[in-house]
């Protein structure tokens, strides 16, 4: 393939890319106004009796009447958004075409494309135990190779305490607000706010079939609390696994492997492949996190900003912003190859 010309392309795309930046901004600003109002609205319901005690009626009446002209503007403001947000989203869309059409020719690429839960549950990835919630996914963009073999996509998934709690009958009130209420005022991407993650997500079936599960995750995030942590524990309940120490100190030091078969875990783990999955990660920037399921090869990492869509950065007029999109599509199709 040619060598691209980013900054040329950038040129070239120059209207596009400023009006999907101005669109940018005004649905950040509108979103960031709208869902404040919303959630002191939400605490104004919620803590409104002891309000009432505290004031009285006389006061609280005068209270409401002035909050009514605020409810008023607030109706007003999410409207505009609806609206700027429809915008933005049809003009970022058809600009990421003309960018994907320019820098990826050879791969296939459609922003209609959806991404099932029952295959980011047989990744193991996401899925902590059968007690969980279906997953909750949105696919915002895929590329698939001339081959049909691999696909990557860009996708949110929603899994663990916040789908499992979102059906209690007190706590579901709280992940509502969380998820729908706090998350878009401070999220890189407001409609995957609801979602716990939105990234890069690969997938590709082998030739070979492995026996049981592999899982390679990142080693700094073995102790956290979180999504590791019951993932861990949920592998030794169903699947027995353990965790595998091999002998590579650069990959120990950037990974950890757990596996329910520790023979079939060094028998695809080779030193060969544990140095180039090191060598990815590092090429990548991020961490990554990959396993082997059942004839199926997955990998994935987190991406807030979103994989197959136009970056927030400013334009620069050296296309870097472009040259970092081409760069993360071309690393993660090499994840595939790699492997």
């Amino acid at each position: 393939m040619d060598t691209i010309n980013f900054k040329a392309l950038e040129t070239e795309l120059h209207d596009e890319l400023v009006r999907v930046k101005r669109w940018r901004r005004v649905v950040r600003v509108l979103s960031v106004v709208v869902y404040s109002l919303v959630f002191c609205w939400f605490m104004f319901v919620l803590f409104g009796g002891m309000l009432l005690a505290r004031l009285g009626w006389e006061d609280y009446g005068m209270l409401t009447q002035t909050l009514m002209p605020v409810f008023i503007g607030l109706v007003v403001l999410s409207f505009l958004l609806s609206r700027s947000m429809a915008s933005f989203q049809r003009q970022e869309a058809a600009a990421t075409r003309r960018v994907m059409q320019a820098l990826v020719p050879q791969v296939s690429f459609s922003l209609s494309s959806e991404a099932d839960s029952e295959l980011l549950g047989g990744s193991r990835l996401f899925t902590v135990s059968f007690g969980d919630p279906r997953l909750g996914v949105e696919t915002y963009g895929e590329i698939e190779s001339a081959d049909g073999r691999l696909h990557v996509a860009d996708v949110a998934v929603s899994y663990g305490w916040v789908n499992r709690w979102q059906y209690h009958p007190v706590a579901g009130y709280f992940v509502m607000l969380y998820r729908h209420v706090l998350r878009p005022i401070f999220a890189a991407r407001m409609e995957s706010s609801a979602y716990n993650f939105r990234g890069m997500f690969g997938w590709c079936r082998t030739e070979r079939r492995y026996e049981g599960d592999i899982l390679v995750l990142p080693d700094h995030l073995e102790d956290k609390a979180g999504y590791l942590a019951r993932q861990i524990q949920a592998l030794h309940k169903r699947f027995h696994a353990r965790l595998v120490v091999l002998e590579d100190p650069e990959f120990e030091r950037r990974f950890v492997v757990y596996a329910d078969n520790e023979v079939t875990a060094r028998m695809v783990l080779t030193p060969a492949l544990m140095r180039r999955l090191t060598a990815l990660r590092d090429a990548f920037g991020r961490d990554l996190m990959f396993s082997f399921s059942r004839g199926c090869f997955y990998y994935a990492a987190s991406m807030p900003r979103g994989f197959l869509r136009l970056r927030p950065d400013a334009l620069n007029g050296e296309g870097r912003m472009l040259e970092e999109i081409y760069n993360d599509i071309t690393l993660a199709c090499r994840v595939a190859d790699e492997v």
